[in-house]
């Protein structure tokens, strides 16, 4: 889970975050998806504070041009990695008909539907999806009534009636944060992590859920815990904690200061005991097993790495990376189709990566005033298409591209999660007060 506002964006560019830009090769395969007048007003409607007002361009001074002409050139490099063998789907707006893309909107004010988890209660194919949102709550979505219920939450009906509907970070740790979701498919309990009361499961019939694993060792409770996936075959369930350093609600300071305290754990449902697996880790977020489970695959978000943890075969216990993204990845669903969804959250430093490969381009930024390389980075991300999502092949390879531009650019400027069902792709970010259903 990663969160994100407008006024975050300029401490990001500060941390080395660069626009998105896109351009090369003819695609593969294109389609664009056309927002219906419903979908429309609610984008108009919203109150999601991450929805940004373009900023007008007023005469530049000779230095801004110069900033301008050296992130222009950037972009265009970024153009030449283009490649033509990835599948592109384009979400955007403009012209009249039904649209691919449906917005549904969150339960009483709530934002930030993180994650989601299908299946439990024996629903089936249809029974959800389930997902967490700002206010501490877990919500699950009836497609036969379409509406929303709340499922459970982690704290008492008194403390639930005042944080129902709350967006502020600052509640947080009194209202609980549910990020990953995973039920067990033999108990049909559902797994929680949450970001401040640590590993949780709701009984089916349960509303609140009950602590598995609140703190580490007794000493301490979880920062940010993050990720969550299950083993059924050992009976383990493995999950992320962000950060030992920082809470949920501090999620920059991990990027900007580099920390690196991140950990992957596991909790055996038999014996009791958990353990840490891979300590040192910068951002540990988004977590799925591998379809033959031998492997997990992990989301390193101040990286961009997609991490690969052994489980089985003779490489247990190994820790490898699979790839090394151009943007900050955030969690990671198995495709149906083959490979997997990396939902992404912003573009990552892309300025600084070139700085490195191109010698004058260092030198050309290192001449300008940061607060100029910042605004003139902010108007170039206004600029095309925006890239939300990545399904990765196994080994890494990109194989299917998903970008918004116009309308759909301003609800999903960054996106937490892609789940693919029966045909169309569950779009979350944690930003917004609605989840979307793009239909493929």
């Amino acid at each position: 889970m990663l969160p994100f506002h407008h006024h975050h964006l300029r401490a990001y560019i500060a941390a080395g975050v660069a626009p998105a830009a896109h351009g090369g090769s003819s695609p593969a395969l294109l389609r664009s998806a056309r927002l219906s007048t419903e979908t429309k007003k609610i984008i108009a409607s919203s109150s999601d504070p991450s929805v940004c007002r373009r900023r007008s361009m007023v005469t530049m001074r000779p230095r801004r041009r110069l900033v301008l002409a050296a992130l222009v050139a950037a972009a265009a490099l970024l153009a030449l990695d283009s490649r033509s063998d990835v599948t592109r789907l384009e979400v955007g707006g403009g012209g009249n008909g039904d649209s691919a893309l449906e917005l549904v909107p969150l339960l009483d004010g709530a934002a930030g539907p993180e994650g989601f988890e299908f299946g439990g209660g024996g629903g089936g194919e249809e029974d959800g999806p389930f997902t967490g949102v700002s206010d501490g709550r877990v919500l699950r979505w009836s497609a036969a009534e379409r509406r929303w219920a709340e499922h459970s939450c982690a704290v008492p009906a008194e403390t639930l009636d005042s944080c129902r509907g709350s967006q502020d970070p600052g509640r947080e740790h009194e209202c609980g944060r549910p990020l990953g979701l995973k039920f067990n498919a033999e108990t049909g309990e559902l797994y929680v992590a949450d970001a401040y009361h640590g590993l949780r499961v709701v009984a089916p019939g349960d509303n609140v859920s009950r602590p598995l694993v609140p703190e580490w060792q007794g000493s301490r409770p979880f920062s940010f815990a993050n990720g969550i996936e299950i083993d059924y075959e050992t009976g383990t369930v493995y999950f992320t904690e962000t950060s030992t350093k920082f809470q949920r609600r501090e999620f920059l300071n991990i990027v900007i200061s580099g920390d690196r305290t991140g950990r992957l754990l596991k909790y055996d449902l038999k014996t009791k005991k958990f353990e840490v697996l891979v300590d040192g880790l910068a951002f540990p977020n988004g977590l799925a097993m591998s379809t033959d489970g031998t492997h997990l695959l992990l989301a390193e978000t101040t990286t961009g790495k997609i991490l690969r943890y052994w489980i089985r075969t003779p490489k247990a216990s190994t820790l490898e990376e699979v790839a090394q993204l151009s943007w900050f990845p955030d969690n990671i669903k198995m495709s149906p189709r083959g490979g997997f969804w990396v939902g992404l959250h912003a573009k990552r430093g892309k300025i600084a990566e070139w700085s490195i490969s191109y010698p004058w381009l260092q030198r050309l930024i290192l001449k300008l005033p940061m607060r100029h390389v910042q605004r003139a980075s902010w108007f170039l991300n206004q600029i095309g298409r925006q890239v939300i999502a990545l399904r990765l092949s196994e080994d890494g390879k990109v194989m299917e591209m998903v970008s918004v531009h116009g309308d759909a650019q301003k609800v999903f400027r960054s996106v937490s999660e892609v789940e693919e069902r029966n045909g169309s792709l569950w779009i979350g970010s944690v930003m917004s007060p609605f989840l979307g259903v793009y239909r493929l």
